[in-house]
């Protein structure tokens, strides 16, 4: 075996000239197609990323109505049961973070919109999204506080800025009216663009007492020691708690439509990188067919001198494995510096396409995934193809004729 690999670099570089070319098709294909991939993975991973930290969590308890029905009257009150399964997996939780999220009126002196009113611990809120830290103008809100804190694009909607007063209707537990003056202590830009329009923050106390909901939430939002093992931790809890009252959700639960959409796209750039291999591909065949066209002759003196046929097939398709996998590692070596620089400064976009892209409520920058998967799918993808066509040499070897090679 050893002879024949030597044997088969050797022919590579007899005409060094096409195996560059074709090694450098590769090359740019497979440069191409982690790009493409790693951009696309990276804003889905992204925006999971920022809905996870910002909204859902990786895992949630509700009242068992809350999910289908959200409405004050479907909060819950975290009681001594909760609070025996929370300790029993004390080792397996990170932390975890109270929260009333419940819809608002808010108007200022000329302006009335929708919003999402949050109620939040901001000690444990920070710990799990920093938020404090994408304040813009003013400072975040303490435990206890009575101001609030809204989104930059509700901010600007509403045309208000800190030290402004907003009203704030909605309808508390049980029916009861909730209304109150707030004043906005600060100003926070959030990732999210649907939430940086419609978010407010309060102080959890201060929201209970506006929504006349002592003591209830409307989640728990659970932060596992290892998001990896977020399944399994949710399984286990709900395995313990009461179903007739509680229900236990993972983030792949609360987001399932837009995970959905996010499969459907990628499937989309799969066919548009089967595309670009298949181009790949019959560039790879042509070399093949090429250098068989070329070498018949050689290959009947070869196999008159005492070489077998396998030995030839053999040699033939280390040939085409060589050039193939050459080229996609090289291909890979120059895409990793790539990957790595944009995946910590992502390109931020701007203009129409930005806009047309915070309209689907993704945030406008293009990042892009280091996932390890996908430099190694494409890989495996360059070695798949070059089996198969390595399988076409192999075949005209043991279909060569000889007699009409020598001729030819």
């Amino acid at each position: 075996m050893k002879l024949l690999i030597k044997l088969a670099w050797r022919n590579i570089w007899r005409n060094r000239r096409r195996s560059l070319i074709t090694m450098s098709s590769v090359l740019f294909a497979v440069l191409l197609a982690i790009f493409f991939y790693s951009m696309e993975k990276g804003s889905y991973e992204r925006t999971i990323d920022n809905m996870v930290r910002y909204s859902t969590g990786y895992i949630q308890i509700q009242d068992v109505l809350f999910e289908d029905e959200p409405s004050m009257d479907h909060s819950m009150l975290v009681d001594e049961h909760i609070n025996a399964i929370l300790e029993d997996f004390h080792e397996r939780i990170d932390f975890f973070v109270p929260r009333i999220n419940h819809f608002v009126l808010a108007a200022s002196d000329r302006i009335t919109r929708g919003a999402m009113l949050m109620g939040i611990d901001p000690a444990p809120e920070a710990r799990m999204n920093d938020i404090s830290g994408r304040i813009s103008a003013g400072s975040f809100i303490k435990a206890g506080d009575k101001d609030i804190v809204l989104a930059e694009g509700l901010a600007e909607i509403l045309r208000v800025n800190t030290g402004d007063t907003l009203v704030l209707i909605s309808q508390g537990y049980q029916g009861v009216s909730a209304a109150g003056l707030y004043r906005i202590k600060g100003i926070v830009n959030l990732h999210i663009p649907e939430m940086n329009n419609s978010t407010i923050y309060m102080s959890l106390p201060e929201a209970q007492w506006f929504f006349a909901a002592e003591n209830r939430l409307t989640s728990l939002v659970i932060m596992p020691d290892n998001p990896k093992h977020t399944r399994q931790l949710a399984a286990d809890i709900s395995s313990r708690i009461d179903s007739e009252w509680y229900r236990v959700l993972t983030y792949e639960d609360m987001l399932e439509d837009l995970l959905a959409l996010m499969q459907f796209d990628i499937a989309g750039t799969m066919v548009l990188l089967a595309i670009l291999y298949i181009v790949i591909g019959f560039g790879l065949f042509g070399t093949m067919l090429t250098m068989l066209l070329e070498r018949k002759k050689e290959f009947a003196m070869m196999m008159a001198l005492g070489m077998k046929r396998l030995q030839l097939a053999t040699t033939c398709f280390i040939e085409a494995m060589i050039i193939s996998l050459a080229g996609a590692f090289a291909g890979i070596l120059v895409a990793i510096p790539f990957v790595i620089y944009f995946y910590h400064y992502p390109v931020k976009l701007g203009g129409n396409l930005a806009d047309a892209m915070a309209g689907y409520g993704f945030e406008p920058i293009l990042p892009l995934s280091a996932d390890p998967f996908v430099f190694v799918s494409q890989a495996l993808v360059v070695l798949a193809m070059s089996i198969f066509i390595g399988m076409y040499p192999v075949y005209s070897v043991f279909r060569l004729d000889m007699v009409k090679a020598r001729q030819q």
